[in-house]
């Protein structure tokens, strides 16, 4: 081999040895800027004390977004870790299978969108008997073992919608109607129905009004909706007599029965008493459709809600119920209304 050879030889032995010192250097550089990625990450990292599961019917309700979102905030401030059961599961599972999952998850306390059903009561006194204690909120689960009931009176409830149809009815107004939720018929809703019909009695008789209901099926995800439409529809081709006013006992109610007026062109021949606030329903009162919702702290419910779990499990001890204040939303305060929740939120 001459020398020029060699000398070729050499060199492209020089940059092999040198890309090869590169490629090491780099992947060395790149190793060391991964852990210290992974260190960062793990010191972001909360480490809670406890996990809690909150399990409802529905994940696209703004009323449980924002509960859910109440409560997850304040219970990270204690190192409490709230996970929406279900919410991101690519599988759509009905309540009592998520309830269950939350048990076999071994959660350490469960908030529950409450119900009468044969099948939750059961997977309540399985939770209780497991050591997980069961928070019911919003809608109660008579009967049951639950450890506790955060939500609102429901006979205080009914005694609110029942003061707002004395404020607005009138000597010509003929029927009220009142939307019933078939999955919680004979619990908190009867005690509604029995505080409206008192009040009427008591403070509205001057007043001739018949109280009727309608029951509401969320069967389907339509099936709520069908069945409204399909009342009001047959209110405007003179097949039933329209009812003078409607009052819904939930947000989605409120806000199917709030467009199906003004589809149907039924706006002040129908009222409208609602549940919950969002903007959408405050437009409703601005235009006169609604005549008044009832406003529910949802950042006292999901941090009460809260409470009640740490308490039982800090002492073994809790409040039987929980009840929240209301506020009702009309035309004559809705300005003051959105006034003290924009100064609340600065």
């Amino acid at each position: 081999m001459d020398k020029e050879t060699k000398q070729q030889f050499f060199l492209t032995g020089l940059l092999a040895a040198a890309a090869v010192i590169l490629f090491l250097a780099v992947f060395v550089f790149v190793g060391f800027l991964q852990s210290e990625k992974i260190m960062q990450a793990a010191e972001q990292v909360q480490e809670y004390r406890r996990h809690y599961g909150l399990v409802t019917d529905s994940f696209e309700d703004v009323f449980w977004k924002s509960v859910y979102e109440e409560a997850r905030v304040y219970g990270e401030k204690s190192g409490v870790y709230l996970e929406w059961i279900g919410k991101d599961l690519a599988v759509d599972y009905g309540k009592t299978e998520l309830l269950q999952l939350a048990i076999d998850t071994a959660v350490d306390g469960i908030l529950l969108e409450g119900d009468d059903s044969e099948q939750i009561r059961r997977l309540i006194e399985q939770a209780e008997n497991q050591g997980i204690p069961v928070v019911t909120v919003f809608s109660d689960s008579y009967e049951s073992k639950r450890s506790s009931f955060v939500g609102l009176s429901s006979y205080h409830l009914g005694r609110e919608y029942g003061r707002q149809i004395i404020r607005v009815a009138t000597r010509d107004m003929k029927e009220i109607l009142i939307l019933m939720d078939t999955r919680l018929q004979g619990s908190g809703q009867s005690i509604v129905f029995n505080g409206i019909k008192e009040t009427l009695e008591n403070e509205g008789n001057h007043l001739t009004l018949e109280v009727k209901t309608l029951a509401v099926s969320e069967d389907t995800a339509f099936s709520g909706e069908e069945t409204i439409r399909q009342f009001l529809s047959r209110s405007v081709q003179g097949q039933v007599r329209p009812p003078d006013m409607i009052i819904c006992l939930s947000e989605k109610n409120t806000m199917r029965t709030y467009q199906a007026i003004v589809d149907y062109n039924l706006v002040g021949q129908v009222g409208l008493l609602g549940y919950y606030v969002t903007d959408d329903i405050l437009d409703g009162i601005e235009r006169k459709v609604i005549q008044a919702t009832i406003a529910v702290d949802t950042q006292k419910m999901g941090i009460k809600g809260i409470e009640a779990l740490e308490e039982y499990l800090d002492t073994g001890h809790v409040n039987e119920y929980i009840t929240i204040d209301v506020d009702v939303v009309t035309i004559n305060n809705i300005e003051e209304y959105i006034q003290n929740g924009e100064e609340a939120e600065e």
